[in-house]
């Protein structure tokens, strides 16, 4: 019968280095000597993006060491949490956290917290991204250009 081993875990810090862009924000975590298998990133119902991962280190006849770490992140409202992916690339693990696209309130100039939209999205980016509005416009704009014709052609009216 053989005995059971002694586990023992020396927890780490890892580098983290954040990114932040216009669209999108960036976090490169720093893992060397870890493999993409003894990773694992999850985005709980809670909005907290956890990253984690467990290595082992060196394992003898009677006791193995275990390298290991955890990080946990709140992913905030402004951030597509559907479209949030990772890579994991020589001892790197890339995230990518792309932003929310703003849209237009009814008012047309302002977002939901009554602050002014961003100067950097155009009106016809704006338009083009709530296409429904857009064709409600249009459409608008056609039936007063057909009523104006009508009018033009068949009233009697005289301006004086």
């Amino acid at each position: 019968m053989q005995a059971s081993k002694e586990t023992s875990y020396e927890d780490f810090e890892p580098l983290c280095k954040w990114r932040k862009d216009q669209n999108c924000d960036k976090l490169e975590v720093h893992l060397p000597g870890f493999k993409r298998q003894q990773l694992k990133v999850e985005i709980h119902s809670s909005g907290i993006l956890e990253i984690s991962g467990e290595r082992l280190m060196e394992e003898g006849k009677s006791k193995r060491i275990i390298s290991r770490f955890r990080k946990e992140f709140p992913v905030s409202e402004d951030y597509q949490r559907t479209q949030i992916h990772a890579r994991f690339h020589n001892g790197i693990l890339h995230l990518v956290m792309p932003k929310q696209i703003p849209t237009i309130s009814a008012a047309g100039d302002e977002n939901n917290d009554g602050k002014a939209a961003s100067s950097g999205t155009s009106y016809l980016t704006c338009l083009m991204k709530n296409k429904n509005i857009a064709l409600e416009i249009m459409i608008l704009a056609i039936c007063l250009a057909i009523v104006g014709a009508y009018v033009k052609k068949y009233c009697q009216c005289s301006l004086e």
